[in-house]
């Protein structure tokens, strides 16, 4: 490997590519596709991505990750114009980092394919692989390197047949339940509501919803560009949105749990949770804070806070047990699913499911949360 690559490599696994603070070159990475949908059986997720660039440059780095961690890498096959080029790959957190490097600005700037990459996934839910983080390099009369992107990051989103993403509904079904990657931060209030443009949610189902829940500060994205709409819910990330819709003073609370430490972003929202009631622990000392949340459990926590916000509630749908999973609901969360699906917070899918045991996405709640707004405005 040559001195230059070295270096790349070097800072691409501490820095994990961290950007340049130089002048933006711009640049084009897309993938040879933005949605995915596998068959029933279907495992093998693979997609080229491409590189259009305004002027030469001698290589480049990419960050791409899965929304899940039960979409699994598996390899990455350059073009063969690139094989004989130096090369970096690496995984931090779940997230790929590979790049090549050449010692003079020998590509050009039309547009060429750079790699393939390969997956596999075998859930039912909805799932996306992200371009999060990329940069050129170029090389300078020096021989210096430096260089920056101004690319958009890109986004791809794997499906599965028969399953639906739309409404309050949930994406992926029950069964093993797998720690989320990816935590929500606290909201960033440097940027107004209209600063915030999120590439992953163009023409999504929840846009008006997730930009409506940023603007009120009930969520934020995973970074200024990305929102990561198809991402699941933590119990967590849960009774935080909660918390923060009902603007209640929460900095006094104390954890009872001793897996929720105090530095968590969540800590004081959980606490605050379980002394009005919202949210109930799965032992006297334990919280699973981490855990994906149910969309029985999530209505289990919506009908407790409204409660106690002592809002009146109707009574529970009939129409809920037409579905033919409905047996598979708890008993402890019958009556609030049926509450829920009768205020329309909760919905079915296509497939006649109402799926109590699947996880609940960051876009899914976004609209539950503009759904309980419009609910208050009109009772209280």
């Amino acid at each position: 490997m040559n001195k230059i690559a070295k270096k790349l490599f070097s800072a691409a696994v501490i820095v994990c590519l961290s950007i340049s603070s130089v002048a933006a070159y711009a640049a084009q990475i897309t993938p040879s596709s933005t949605s995915i949908t596998l068959g029933k059986n279907d495992k093998e997720i693979s997609f080229d991505i491409f590189l259009e660039a305004d002027s030469a440059y001698a290589g480049a780095e990419f960050g791409i990750k899965p929304s899940q961690s039960d979409v699994e890498f598996k390899s990455l096959v350059l073009s063969d114009e690139l094989q004989n080029e130096s090369k970096v790959q690496t995984i931090k957190d779940g997230c790929l980092y590979f790049g090549f490097f050449s010692n003079t600005n020998k590509y050009s700037t039309e547009k060429k394919k750079i790699a393939t990459l390969n997956y596999t996934y075998s859930g039912s839910g909805i799932r996306t692989i992200s371009l999060v983080e990329s940069k050129i390099v170029i090389v300078d009369k020096t021989g210096k390197t430096n260089g920056d992107t101004s690319s958009s990051p890109f986004t791809v989103s794997i499906t599965r047949q028969g399953t639906s993403g739309g409404g309050g509904g949930s994406s992926s079904s029950g069964g093993s339940i797998k720690e989320p990657d990816i935590i929500i931060p606290i909201p960033d209030t440097s940027k107004t509501y209209s600063d915030k443009k999120f590439a992953d949610i163009n023409g999504h189902w929840a846009k008006n919803d997730i930009y409506s829940g940023v603007k009120n500060g009930l969520f934020a994205g995973i970074s200024d560009t990305i929102f990561d709409p198809d991402g699941t819910v933590t119990r967590a990330m849960a009774v935080t949105v909660l918390g923060r819709f009902s603007k209640d003073n929460t900095e006094s609370a104390v954890s009872a749990f001793t897996d929720v430490t105090a530095d968590k972003y969540y800590a004081n929202y959980v606490s605050w949770g379980a002394e009005n009631g919202v949210v109930k622990g799965i032992s006297e000392t334990e919280f699973a804070p981490e855990s994906a949340v149910t969309r029985e459990q999530m209505s289990a926590m919506i009908v407790r806070y409204l409660n106690y916000e002592e809002i009146p509630l109707p009574t529970g749908s009939e129409k809920i047990k037409e579905h033919s999973d409905y047996e598979q609901i708890s008993d402890y969360a019958k009556e609030d699913m049926a509450i829920c699906y009768e205020m329309g917070l909760i919905k079915g899918h296509d497939s006649g499911l109402i799926e109590p045991n699947g996880n609940l996405t960051r876009a899914q709640l976004a609209s539950i949360m503009a759904r309980i707004s419009t609910y208050f405005k009109n009772t209280k």
